[in-house]
């Protein structure tokens, strides 16, 4: 009798031997799961304050901050890309062409005004027929983003490349932006409206090498 009250006795210490081990188990599967949670959890927080900026065309990483600061760079880099597009010209209809459609995509009609105005002026077949290039180098420009729609200011210099010289022009533009949906061609999410130049002042020429 004894030994089988012995026999009890050892199978109720392993039931609740097992109970134990079972209960830490659980426990220490709990804690792992909450443990990889978290990790996941830290992981996507951190990939979300990624983000890839759009920089003439080549996608370029950069880190966002609480304060969506980042939309400073996107603002400018939106801005430089449009007046890359719209005053680069080459003599080559196709390419000026292809460059002021892509332009279009970023302004409102007023980009479309100028351009027409250039075109009526008989701008871009001077440059065609004379073999003239012109490119635009930004200097600076300088986005509002304390009010809605963001102005902005956009400084640089146009250089007009002939055969023989190179003439220098003073260059600076004004608008604002505007929230829009992104897309594969405006990638950034922004509209340049009222888009104007208030100087274009020749400033010197000099001979080319």
């Amino acid at each position: 009798m004894d030994k089988l009250i012995k026999h009890f006795n050892d199978i109720d210490q392993s039931f609740k031997a097992m109970k134990w081990v079972t209960a830490l188990a659980l426990g220490a599967a709990v804690v792992a799961m909450l443990g990889t949670a978290l990790v996941f959890i830290s992981k996507t927080s951190s990939l979300t304050d990624t983000i890839y900026v759009v920089d003439r065309g080549s996608a370029v990483m950069a880190n966002r901050s609480p304060e969506d600061g980042y939309r400073d760079i996107e603002a400018d880099d939106h801005v430089l890309r449009f007046h890359e597009l719209m005053l680069n010209v080459t003599p080559n209809a196709e390419s000026i062409k292809r460059n002021i459609d892509r332009a279009l995509i970023l302004c409102d009609k007023s980009a479309y005004d100028y351009y027409m105005d250039l075109s009526e002026k008989g701008f871009y077949q001077r440059m065609i027929s004379a073999n003239i290039t012109q490119e635009f180098v930004a200097d600076s420009v300088r986005v509002d983003m304390e009010s809605y729609p963001y102005k902005v200011t956009t400084y640089g210099k146009l250089y007009l490349m002939r055969e023989s010289n190179i003439n220098l022009y003073e260059f600076e533009s004004q608008g604002q932006l505007v929230e829009v949906e992104r897309s594969p061609s405006n990638p950034h999410g922004l509209m340049l409206e009222k888009f104007h130049v208030t100087r274009n002042e020749n400033i010197g020429s000099r001979r080319r090498n």
